[in-house]
């Protein structure tokens, strides 16, 4: 009897992070990630968990709440509750009812929130429960079982990690691709630009007043659409030029005007 009723506690748990499906749905390919760590956004103090590919060339960085990247944090760092959280509780749950996590997927942003899927193995069978990414990779992290994100996803809002590729560092300001999440994240509605993702301190363009999180759209009234058009157009400039850098931030364009030293 008690077994029936904790198959029963198990479905009403899991039912508060998603909806139970048992159709099969056909998913993209997909790439195996590690959880790399959470980091707190510089500009919207917000939690971010990072999850990088097994070749640590590409990251997908997710928003998350306080709860949960407490708890990833405390996954990551082996740290245990003096009393079991939820995501504890439905753990313990999962063991005691010989329900095993196969697997975690990420599988599709939709109007700027991702979705994932939490594969569950029970009396030999599979069950597909929709969950937050948050929740899900919680549950992969407690019962090392594998993430995975769907290629489709990696490939458009998936950040470059490698040394070989982490360009963008001129005159102080280090900058990233500006992904569609992101813009989204920093309510920009434009096509063309970059995240300036750090200021070196004592640098030019931090005495300019240019700050992380502010999107670089044009240099001397020349379309940034990327990196490369970055470089390449602070590359031509000599010294003792004075760069007029549009940028967008706090819902507003200004322009800054940057003096290159001689």
């Amino acid at each position: 009897m008690k077994k029936y009723i904790l198959i029963g506690l198990i479905f009403l748990l899991i039912a508060s992070l998603g909806i139970i499906t048992l159709g099969k749905e056909k998913y993209p390919a997909f790439v195996e990630m590690e959880v790399k760590g959470v980091r707190i956004d510089p500009v919207s103090q917000g939690p971010v968990v990072i999850l990088a590919d097994k070749e640590g060339k590409k990251g997908l960085p997710i928003w998350i709440g306080l709860v949960e990247a407490n708890a990833i944090n405390k996954e990551l760092n082996q740290v245990s509750s003096p009393r079991p959280m939820t995501h504890d509780l439905l753990h313990s749950i999962l063991l005691q009812t010989h329900v095993k996590v196969k697997e975690v997927k990420i599988v599709e942003l939709k109007e700027q929130t991702y979705y994932a899927t939490l594969f569950l193995i029970l009396n030999k069978g599979v069950i597909e429960v929709d969950a937050r990414p948050s929740d899900a990779i919680i549950l992969a992290l407690k019962s090392k079982a594998p993430i995975y994100v769907s290629a489709k996803v990696l490939e458009q809002q998936g950040l470059a990690l490698s040394r070989k590729e982490e360009r963008g560092e001129r005159h102080g300001i280090r900058i990233q691709e500006l992904t569609p999440s992101l813009a989204s994240h920093f309510n920009f509605k434009g096509d063309k630009g970059v995240l300036v993702s750090e200021v070196i301190p004592g640098s030019i363009a931090q005495a300019a007043g240019i700050k992380a999180g502010d999107i670089i759209t044009k240099i001397n009234l020349k379309d940034i659409e990327g990196v490369h058009e970055f470089e390449e157009v602070l590359d031509k400039m000599k010294p003792g030029s004075l760069v007029r850098i549009l940028l967008f931030r706090d819902d507003t364009y200004q322009e800054i005007n940057l003096n290159l030293k001689p």
